[in-house]
């Protein structure tokens, strides 16, 4: 067994599939599956050590490697590309999009994506609720309503109407109809009235307390038979009841084995509040079982794909069928997707606003759907990604790492590249002669694309001649381990230098140009122009972090929007090009 080959071969591939970061332990795993034998040598203290250090060398160097580098790498010399790996693992970890049930019980398939207008929408909602309901919809023909369920003017805003719109059409979803409840507040009242000359429903002024303890004791609540009259809806609708606070049930069996189904609530009234588009016209608003079972029947909804913890309101659902006498749609119930770092819930992002712990909707360190494509992630990798998690009943979870890397898969073509560096160091190179041109693809592999250009001039000081540029700090500890062993190193697309002196507190380095022909196998860094050809720039990190430092003079010709990938650096978007600064919102590694 070749160790070396097969060690580079598994941290490749562990890296390009990990964000360009390969895990030693995981490395060491698959070289054991591959092959057994070695955990005969694991078990020898001396050979174990040997083996340990060595794999832990190659991962240290791979980790080193721009993605870019370590993809071609794993191409080039194993014949393994990242869409290969990437099915491969797909195989093992996703269910797929199966089947639709009960597709031929129909002669149209009709499905929904129902949000409320309660805040932007977030990645949990878009990976299932949304994509699944309209990839069906198409691969079946079909139509995709877009309802948005507006029934609870406590909860709504009116700036989110327009919100879920510009966030679905940013994904790339188009809807065959959109419905709005509150335009069929009128129908709800009408089934309603229906519900008590079927002797089904009943006004309940209990308290939220109160009914709770009718239940559990499986009674019959006061209000029960004294205000199920049709006479007591039209009251109630009318203004002849003054009651502070009510709501309509549905009657069921108080001694049903189910508690959620004893005599559940269907509407409730709210006067105090003004609908965004209805002011106080109404009183009585539906609440989300009832609205639902009269939307999805009168447009007719086939299918119902929603989250399984929606169970019980199936059931309730179920009951509201029963009593109208209307067929049941299909429901298709899938698992939860467990994002680790991402607090998904509307309820956590609508405090932090109002604490003023957020920007708003589309800050970036927010899983809303806004704020992950102002990051760079692009609409395709969250389709990607909803497609490999699939439709599974299983609670699954699902690293960000996955996602990250369909989105560099998406953007390797088409992200314009720029160099960034951090914490900026000055290095002077002497010995240059003569004016030096660089010429850098702004995306490699597409000449339409175009080349950055720079003319670095030579400056005379004390009889030498030099040029400067700037390198990230991060990368001192190459700059020192060159001037230790008198080694050169490259500066990418510019030269091959050689390390004079660090002068740490100036920030400062002294080289001298060593060539400029390209040398295989020493180190690489990135750098930015110096003199008038560089430009302050600020990083927004996810966590919340700024990261200042500075970019090539040639990012001014970037727009808002556009997609950058920072030389070993990683991916983002331009937030903000104020031509003395650029802003760039980073998406990941």
């Amino acid at each position: 067994m070749d160790l070396l080959r097969i060690a580079k071969k598994y941290a490749l591939v562990n890296a390009v599939l990990h964000n360009g970061k390969a895990n030693p332990d995981a490395v060491i795993k698959k070289i054991v599956i591959e092959n057994p034998a070695i955990r005969n040598d694991l078990k020898d203290p001396e050979k174990r050590n040997f083996i340990k250090e060595t794999i832990f060398k190659v991962v240290s160097e791979i980790n080193r490697l721009s993605i870019e580098d370590q993809e071609k790498i794993l191409k080039k010399e194993f014949n393994l590309s990242v869409e290969e790996l990437l099915e491969a693992k797909s195989k093992k970890t996703r269910v797929g999009l199966p089947p639709l049930p009960d597709a031929d019980k129909y002669t149209k398939i009709v499905t929904r994506f129902a949000p409320a207008p309660s805040g932007a929408l977030h990645i949990g909602q878009f990976l299932r609720a949304a994509y699944l309901s309209y990839i069906y919809a198409r691969k079946y023909n079909g139509e995709f309503v877009l309802r948005v369920e507006d029934t609870d003017p406590k909860r709504i805003k009116k700036i989110y109407y327009k919100w879920i719109q510009e966030d679905l059409k940013a994904m790339g979803l188009h809807w065959d109809k959109l419905v709005y409840e509150s335009d069929h507040f009128d129908l709800y009242y009408k089934l309603t009235r229906e519900l008590f000359l079927k002797g089904r429903a009943y006004i309940c002024t209990c308290s939220t307390e109160e009914f709770s303890k009718y239940k559990e004791q499986k009674k019959s609540c006061p209000h029960r038979e004294k205000l199920d009259k049709v006479e007591d809806w039209d009251k109630l609708v009318n203004g002849e009841y003054q009651f502070r606070s009510a709501v309509i049930r549905l009657k069921t069996d108080m001694k049903h084995i189910n508690p959620a189904l004893r005599d559940p609530p269907i509407m409730r009234l709210i006067k105090n509040v003004p609908h965004p588009r209805t002011g106080y016209k109404y009183t009585l608003y539906a609440l989300y079982n009832f609205a639902c079972v009269i939307e999805d029947h009168m447009l007719n909804i086939t299918h119902v794909i929603r989250a399984k913890e929606h169970q019980t309101n199936e059931d309730i659902q179920k009951e509201i069928y029963q009593a109208f006498g209307w067929q049941l749609p299909t429901f298709i119930e899938y698992g939860m997707i467990k994002l680790p770092g991402m607090k998904i819930h509307k309820r956590y992002i609508r405090n932090a606003l109002r604490q003023g712990d957020l920007s708003g909707w589309e800050d970036i360190r927010l899983p809303t759907l806004r704020a992950l494509l102002r990051r760079g992630i692009h609409p395709e990798a969250l389709k990607k990604l909803a497609e490999h998690v699939g439709m599974t009943k299983n609670d699954i979870e699902v690293s960000l790492e996955t996602l990250y890397t369909f989105n560099r898969q998406i953007l390797s073509p088409i992200a314009k590249r720029i160099s960034f560096v951090k914490e900026p160091y000055r290095i002077i190179i002497s010995e240059v002669e003569e004016p030096i041109e660089v010429k850098m693809d702004w995306i490699p592999g597409n000449p339409k694309a175009g080349k950055r250009y720079y003319r670095l001039l030579p400056v005379e000081e004390n009889g030498k001649k030099s040029i400067e540029v700037f390198i990230s700090k991060d990368d001192l500890n190459v700059i020192h381990n060159a001037m230790k062993s008198e080694d050169i190193i490259r500066l990418k697309e510019l030269g091959n230098i050689q390390i004079i002196n660090i002068n740490e507190q100036e920030k400062t380095i002294e080289a001298k140009l060593h060539s400029r022909k390209v040398i295989p196998g020493i180190s690489k860094i990135h750098w930015v122009p110096g003199e008038d050809l560089y430009i302050p720039a600020i990083v927004n990190m996810p966590d919340g972090s700024r990261i200042k430092g500075l970019t090539e003079l040639e990012a001014q010709k970037l727009e808002k929007g556009d997609y950058i990938q920072m030389e070993r650096f990683g991916f983002g978007r331009i937030d903000a090009n104020e031509g003395e600064i650029i802003i760039i919102a980073y998406a990941h590694p």
